[in-house]
């Protein structure tokens, strides 16, 4: 167990001229917090016109100096001493190129925020699973009597949350590969990560940048503190075990782990248990993980034992943590079934799982399943879905990459056609589903090519389903699963 002295309320950040990249939340966060300590802050944002007015009105709130519609390179000169990106500026943007070159700070926005703010942390990155992790740990969190609050790129920006927090509050806090790319001290004091497989290759550099990013979780960690990964994901334990000094712990969906909370098999059936301080003990049943009484998907159980292992590591007690993990459902859009028809088909919404990694967790989760997949690809390779498709007999796909993942059907031999819209998917996959069969929408891809965002998205297919199931559609494709 690890224990934790409270910090100071704020410390000071010598800062005297800072620019904001970014007026989204993280970016009006970050302003706000340096023109409270003192700094000269300009905040610019190139894709806010001037004449938008709410926006306006919100960065303006902030205090700082506002210059919508430029570019971050045209307003930067070596005057600043701290740029403070959004999450959404990649990595190979010219503006770091100008700030290399005058030796300029940079932090992200959750650096920035934990050097004004010091608090308890706890902390969660990986390619998918983070929210519902983070959402899991933040309630084993409160279960357990601690002042604890989710925050990151779950939602409210951390400097946010740490300035509404007292001292000694934990702030649990989601983390992105965007964040985590411009830290430079952030040291939790237990550090999760999840899963990594090929993701944002259009914000970073190639992979191995995405990789390195994604150990800085773990980078400015002491030895006293925990350093937590899947010990189911090669690349993520190789990540632990290589940035640094972090004590090793580790969790597992499918085997024992020698420090964390792994899978055993037993006479009673399958249960989670936690080997922590040299003692093993069961801490709940895999099947109490299934809210509906079906097959419990693998990635839920993953995810369980990670925030699971990082609440007990963080002083919480086995029976808070067991509290917690069963009364906390799966957030929307994440393997949620929306809708039963009259045939027993089961309509999923994992309009979360927007890589290929997270849907290949769904597909081989799902069983018999006609599979909605598509939207916007973000430069990764998509063959690899064809492993997952072996309960998949159709494929109803939309978006821009409906014409690829066509492809990637034809090689698994699975029957595949592509329509406009989700709608149309919808109905076409509750026409060809068997009963007792699942239509599955995980998407494999982005949305942002048809919708706002994946919850968008979501709520699209949830209402189709509903429409789909109430209409008891009979007819299915005559030749059933593979």
């Amino acid at each position: 167990m690890t224990g934790f002295d409270a910090a100071p309320s704020t410390t000071p950040l010598e800062v005297g001229r800072a620019l904001v990249v970014g007026a989204g939340a993280s970016g009006l966060a970050a302003a706000r917090l340096l023109v409270g300590a003192g700094a000269e802050v300009t905040l610019v944002d190139e894709r806010v016109r001037e004449d938008a007015d709410a926006a306006v009105a919100a960065a303006r709130s902030t205090g700082a100096e506002v210059v919508f519609g430029r570019r971050a390179v045209e307003v930067f000169s070596p005057g600043f001493d701290l740029l403070v990106p959004s999450p959404g500026v990649p990595e190979h943007a010219e503006v770091f190129a100008a700030v290399a070159a005058a030796g300029t700070r940079v932090w992200s926005e959750p650096e920035l925020a934990l050097r004004r703010f010091p608090r308890r942390l706890l902390a969660v990155t990986g390619t998918n699973g983070k929210t519902s992790t983070t959402e899991l740990l933040t309630a084993m969190c409160v279960a357990g009597g601690v002042d604890a609050r989710a925050c990151g790129n779950i939602g409210l920006p951390l400097s946010d949350a740490a300035a509404a927090s007292d001292a000694d509050a934990t702030l649990v806090a989601e983390l992105s590969s965007f964040q985590l790319r411009f830290t430079s001290t952030l040291a939790p004091e237990v550090a999760v990560l999840l899963n990594v497989a090929p993701d944002h290759l259009d914000w970073h550099r190639d992979l191995a940048s995405y990789h390195a990013a994604k150990a800085r979780i773990f980078a400015w960690q002491r030895d006293d503190q925990w350093a937590v990964a899947s010990e189911d994901d090669a690349v993520a334990r190789a990540l632990r075990d290589g940035t640094g000094p972090g004590r090793p712990a580790g969790f597992s969906a499918e085997h024992p782990v020698a420090v964390g909370v792994g899978r055993q098999d037993d006479a009673g059936g399958a249960v989670l248990a936690a080997t922590i301080d040299g003692t093993t003990q069961p801490l709940l049943s895999i099947a109490a993980l299934a809210p509906d009484g079906g097959p419990v998907p693998v990635h839920r159980v993953a995810n369980v034992a990670a925030a699971a292992t990082a609440a007990l590591l963080a002083g919480i007690s086995p029976a808070a943590v067991t509290t917690a993990a069963v009364a906390t459902l799966p957030g929307r859009h994440r393997f949620e079934v929306v809708a039963t028809d009259r045939r027993g088909v089961r309509f999923v919404d994992d309009s979360k799982a927007t890589n290929v990694h997270a849907a290949m967790a769904s597909l081989t989760s799902a069983g018999p399943a006609v599979w909605i997949g598509g939207g916007l690809a973000k430069g990764v390779d998509l063959r690899p879905l064809g492993a997952a498709l072996g309960d998949v007999h159709d494929a109803v796909l939309i978006g821009t990459a409906a014409g690829e993942l066509a492809e990637v059907c034809a090689a698994a031999g699975v029957r595949a056609q592509q329509v406009p819209d989700l709608d149309t998917a919808v109905a076409v996959a509750a026409r060809l589903a068997a009963p007792g069969e699942t239509v599955l929408l995980a998407p494999a891809c982005a949305s942002f090519d048809q919708f706002d965002s994946y919850a968008q998205r979501g709520e699209v297919f949830t209402s189709a389903a509903r429409r789909a199931a109430a209409g008891g559609a009979t007819t299915s494709h005559p030749g059933g699963a593979r």
